[in-house]
């Protein structure tokens, strides 16, 4: 089925509430060590203050959403900085960070998807490829499993229907998904929702089927994250108006007023600037291009693959079908998020739908005035839950 055809099926919900032998130790410049713990820092052998180090990932962990491993360090003497993993980054001060605890730091992931000298062994989605590979060693009874409880799922739903089965790690493989546009709107780069051979972290073969993993961790997911520098252009802000047709197609696909888009950033002082930036909630469910909305969001979720989402200690499994892709595009509530005049330079907009909570942000990444980045995470909504448990019953 096309995309058009699914943008025309997903209407709107009308509600009321709207990660001691001795040995060569190999130094290399790549952030590939991801310590999780004191403890961790403390048995390795970096250049860095340990003390200030802890305190800094102690900070840091409260921060991360549940992320394990939000900071990759260097063991290479001229690389004394740090970086914090870029979902957890954005919305920190790092150069307050830096000026706290004596440490230089940046955003960046380090040398993760499984190719950082520590990350392999540490890393969720090396957890699940081993115990994937425990199964075909030892079976569902295995008492070796990390993750017993969705190990039995994974059984239950594809392993146990094959008798030749295989695993392979692919998370460092993924294909870069940025955004694009058409006539209607943005989408993520891709008509084909079958997207699961494009986001897969571990992929199964049972008797030659594949099946998508796509594995997640923490209460908030990075959906996307695409630059727009040459969409918002400092000569457009200047001029009071957008003759960019992309940056028109963003700010109607958001219901976002242009002259208050344009005010914020224009009007920005850095002597008004606050910490806690004052907003003004504005509903623009009935104002949104909902048809490029919805074009967005499904190209996005697509289908055709298995989302493995750890949370804290428990891992939720599910598959990702048509169904649900529709379901989780059908937006309830459109929220934009305007700053007090002067205060900020973003916005903000909340999209929320049947089964998830999209917060998006237009800003600059590296601290300068006009926007760079264009930003969305999601996490699950809250009033899903209910939906999702009868969808058990059937």
């Amino acid at each position: 089925m096309s995309i058009r055809k699914y943008v025309r099926q997903a209407k709107p919900i009308q509600e009321n509430k709207i990660a001691p032998e001795n040995h060569i130790q190999r130094i290399s410049e790549a952030y590939d060590i991801f310590p999780k713990s004191s403890g961790e820092i403390d048995s390795l052998d970096i250049p860095h203050d340990k003390e200030k180090l802890k305190s800094l990932l102690n900070f840091v962990l409260t921060k991360s959403g549940e992320m394990p491993d939000p900071i990759a360090i260097s063991n290479n003497p001229k690389e004394k900085g740090i970086k914090i993993h870029r979902v957890i980054a954005d919305d920190l001060n790092l150069p307050d960070i830096t000026k706290k605890f004596g440490i230089k730091v940046s955003a960046g992931n380090g040398s993760r998807g499984g190719t950082g000298t520590k990350s392999m062994g540490f890393g969720f989605e090396a957890q699940v490829t081993k115990d994937i590979e425990t199964f075909i060693q030892e079976g569902i009874d295995s008492p070796n499993f990390t993750y017993p409880e969705f190990m039995k799922e994974l059984n239950d739903s594809l392993l146990s229907k094959h008798s030749d089965i295989q695993v392979k790690q692919d998370g460092g493989a993924n294909t870069r998904r940025p955004l694009v546009f058409t006539d209607i709107g943005a989408l993520i780069k891709g008509r084909d929702l079958q997207i699961g051979n494009l986001i897969t972290d571990v992929t199964v073969n049972g008797d030659g089927e594949p099946y998508y993993l796509s594995l997640k961790f923490g209460g908030t997911v990075t959906f996307f994250n695409a630059g727009v520098q040459t969409i918002f252009t400092e000569d457009q802000f200047k001029a009071g108006r957008f003759k960019d047709k992309r940056a028109k197609q963003i700010l109607g696909m958001f219901g976002i007023n242009e002259k208050k888009f344009i005010d914020i950033f224009e009007r920005y002082d850095k002597k008004n600037a606050r910490k806690i930036v004052p907003k003004i909630s504005e509903d623009v469910t009935r104002k949104v291009n909902l048809r490029a909305l919805l074009q967005l969001l499904v190209t996005g979720i697509g289908y055709g693959y298995y989302m493995v989402h750890k949370k804290g200690k428990k891992v939720e499994f599910y598959e990702m079908t048509r169904r649900r892709m529709m379901d989780s595009a059908k937006v309830k509530k459109v929220t934009v998020l305007y700053p007090e005049p002067g205060s900020a330079k973003r916005i903000d907009i909340e999209v929320v739908t049947k089964l998830y909570i999209f917060k998006i942000n237009i800003r600059n990444k590296q601290g300068k005035l006009y926007p760079s980045h264009i930003m969305c995470d999601y996490k699950p909504n809250p009033d899903a839950v209910k939906w999702l448990d009868l969808q058990k019953c059937y």
